[in-house]
Parts: C-alpha cells; sequence; structure tokens
C-alpha cells in the first residue's frame, strides 16, 4: 500500500495539468475552425461577408467599407491563395488591444499566387453567445 501512495500522489498532481491541456486543445481547435472559415470569405475577396463573420471586437474597430477596401487593397496584389500552412496555434488570456477572454493566436505561413512565404496571423476570440470567431487578422 505504501509504494502506490507516490504514485496515486503523482497521478493527482497530473490529472489538472492534463485538464488543462485538453482545454487549451479545444479552444485551438475551435480557433483554427473559425479562422478557416473566415479565411474562405478573406480569400474569395468577400469583404463585407469577411467583416459581418468576424468577431465583435473587430467589426467595432474598423467599419465594414473600411475592412472591404483594406482587403482589396492588400490582398488583390497577392493573387489567390495556394496553400496556407498553420505554423502555431497559441491559446491566451490577454492580448494587447482585446478584452481579456478566450483567444488562440493562429500563426499560418501562406503561399499566394504572386508572392510565396507571406506569414498571417488571426486571433480567434470566444464570443459572448459562446461561439469563436476571427477579432484580429495581420498579413506581414
Amino acid at each position: 500500500m505504501h509504494k502506490l501512495a507516490p504514485i496515486a500522489v503523482a497521478m493527482m498532481c497530473a490529472l489538472p495539468a492534463v485538464a488543462v491541456q485538453a482545454q487549451e486543445a479545444d479552444r485551438s481547435a475551435a480557433g483554427v475552425a473559425a479562422a478557416e472559415a473566415w479565411f474562405v470569405l478573406a480569400d474569395a475577396g468577400e469583404g463585407a461577408q469577411s467583416w459581418n463573420a468576424a468577431g465583435a471586437d473587430f467589426r467595432r474597430a474598423v467599419s465594414q467599407d473600411q475592412w472591404a477596401a483594406a482587403l482589396r487593397a492588400v490582398r488583390a496584389p497577392l493573387g489567390a491563395v495556394k496553400s496556407r500552412k498553420l505554423v502555431k496555434a497559441q491559446p491566451a488570456r490577454t492580448l494587447q488591444g482585446l478584452p481579456d477572454g478566450e483567444h488562440v493566436v493562429l500563426q499560418y505561413q501562406t503561399v499566394y499566387a504572386n508572392r510565396a512565404g507571406v506569414g498571417e496571423t488571426v486571433v480567434a476570440t470566444r464570443q459572448a453567445d459562446g461561439s469563436w470567431k476571427m477579432n484580429t487578422y495581420r498579413i506581414q
């Protein structure tokens, strides 16, 4: 019995870490799904629809017309997306410029028809209704 006690203690200590990892994996998967759904609209040049599909913080920060113009100006010269690979998904609670909450910072490497090796960063955020939506988009 005494030989099992250290194993039992180790297992009890490990369980919370496993639970946190599972929650982070769930958040990351939800964030990736939200980003990929949003990318379908943005990649098609759908400024109004991609703005409507974005999170509340994004929509408060930029008007629909401003977003549509910015999307055209930045993405049109790059051409069609040839491939996009998720490089990193990092859950976060606090991020500069966004209210505290459940966020996932997603980094992608994208190949466009007219330019390869483009870095894209998306922040997906859990909304008040429980859904996940794109809340920040940066292209480097």
